[in-house]
């Protein structure tokens, strides 16, 4: 015997219908309504089964779908991230390759130094 209470919240005796929400999906359920009144005899609150019914609730397809998409959604920022750090890695090779080729057409030359001086008359 499981207790499960879905709300606190009284059906008015007029209603035919309530919904009940938050249900998991695929699984069977045991509904049982009681009536609660007040005994005129020891004016103490009673209660009494009004009946049961057993349902069971639909499986749950759409979390299948959200899941794919979310698989996609996954693998297309892979993807965008991968390209942003290629683009970075073939920039900064190109930066490289470009600092070697403007440092090696120097290299060999040695640079002449001399003595200069210079004189002036002071005016």
């Amino acid at each position: 015997l499981t207790l499960i209470s879905f709300s606190r919240r009284m059906i008015p005796p007029t209603s035919k219908t309530f919904l009940v929400n938050n249900l998991a999906a695929g699984t069977v359920y045991d509904l049982c309504v009681l009536a609660i009144y007040d005994d005129g005899i020891t004016s103490l609150t009673a209660t009494r089964g009004v009946g049961c019914t057993q349902f069971t609730t639909e499986q749950d397809y759409v979390r299948c779908h959200f899941m794919q998409s979310q698989f996609l959604g996954g693998t297309m920022i892979i993807i965008i991230g991968g390209i942003i750090v290629a683009s970075v890695l073939v920039f900064i090779i190109i930066l490289m390759i470009r600092y070697k080729v403007c440092n090696s057409n120097g290299q060999h030359k040695a640079t002449k130094v001399s003595n200069v001086y210079s004189q002036t008359n002071g005016a």
